[in-house]
């Protein structure tokens, strides 16, 4: 490599990408076209990035219903609905809607928010182990990590 490329190299800015972001790209290129919920300060900036991509979020009142809506266009579409919650009660909430997808075999994706991994068991606010409790519910689930740890470089 030469010099001037190498230098070239160097001058270019890393560019920090959010979580949210990189959550609402991946939806997108699953063709999502709907979003349901609820939002919250751990989940308002995917509702936010979903929407600068096109995904049209709609706002519900609850997360049952948020979750319902969802399953019911995982139902006609055949592609998965998404809801999104807040942790704790807002998951809890959206259970309803999670088991009738499951029973039904209905594509759903629930996208909750939940405390921070360092002060688990230590009573944080709207602390529930939610992933735990609710596995018997889907396919598939996993903890992401925090949102420092989801941070890329370009």
């Amino acid at each position: 490599m030469s010099e001037s490329n190498s230098a070239e190299g160097s001058d270019r800015s890393e560019e920090q990408v959010s979580g949210a972001k990189v959550i609402a790209q991946a939806l997108k290129t699953q063709d999502v076209e709907y979003m349901f919920g609820v939002v919250g300060i751990p989940v308002t900036e995917i509702a936010l990035a979903a929407q600068e991509l096109g995904i049209k979020y709609i706002g519900m009142r609850n997360e049952q219903a948020a979750c319902y809506a969802a399953s019911a266009v995982g139902y006609l579409t055949g592609r998965p609905g998404v809801c999104l919650v807040v942790s704790g009660p807002g998951l809890i909430h959206a259970l309803g809607g999670m088991a009738n997808a499951n029973m039904n075999c209905w594509p759903l994706i629930v996208i909750g928010g939940s405390s921070e991994r360092n002060q688990e068991a230590m009573g944080a606010f709207q602390e529930f182990p939610q992933f735990q409790r609710f596995s018997p519910l889907s396919s598939w689930w996993e903890a992401g990590a925090m949102q420092a740890d989801m941070e890329l470089r370009n």
